[in-house]
């Protein structure tokens, strides 16, 4: 895995896998529309069980909306970058927020998704590829402790 700040440049090259970097300017944070069920195919690579478990008993809710960042690297040449992100808690929180704000649900991500990854924490992406697509990169994970004044590693 590779930890770098800022510079993205890395993953052209398809070595690795996954990594961590922070990104030099989140611009926003997009909710996108997406199909509000799964597909044949999803839907079969869902029913698919390991040898000796069975099928869970309730089928994965499918999320209607894609969430991505837009967002610049350190790269001299950077002209941004648009990248999905598919983080779990993420995903709960749309779940979580839409039955607790119904309308508002909307404005409830965004305060914590846009807001306060771009003003409040030290906002890292966890990067990943995808098996079919190796060159392909999403964002699996976030990363957001708070911001570090040097004062604060001397107390």
């Amino acid at each position: 895995m590779l930890a770098l700040d800022g510079d993205f440049s890395w993953c052209r090259n398809g070595s690795p896998t996954l990594g961590l970097f922070k990104p030099r300017e989140i611009e926003r944070f997009l909710i996108e529309p997406d199909a509000s069920e799964w597909s044949a195919q999803q839907l079969t690579n869902l029913d698919q069980t390991m040898l000796f478990h069975s099928n869970p008993t309730e089928k994965l809710e499918k999320i209607p909306h894609k969430f991505k960042y837009k967002f610049r690297c350190d790269d001299a040449d950077c002209n941004g970058h648009t990248m999905s992100c598919t983080d779990w808690e993420m995903a709960q929180s749309y779940r979580s927020w839409r039955d607790e704000y119904d309308e508002e649900w909307e404005a409830a991500l965004r305060q914590k998704y846009e807001e306060e990854m771009i003003n409040k924490f030290d906002t890292h992406f966890y990067v990943g590829t995808v098996h079919r697509h190796p060159k392909e990169w999403i964002m699996v994970g976030l990363f957001y402790p708070p911001p570090v004044v040097i004062r604060d590693l001397f107390d």
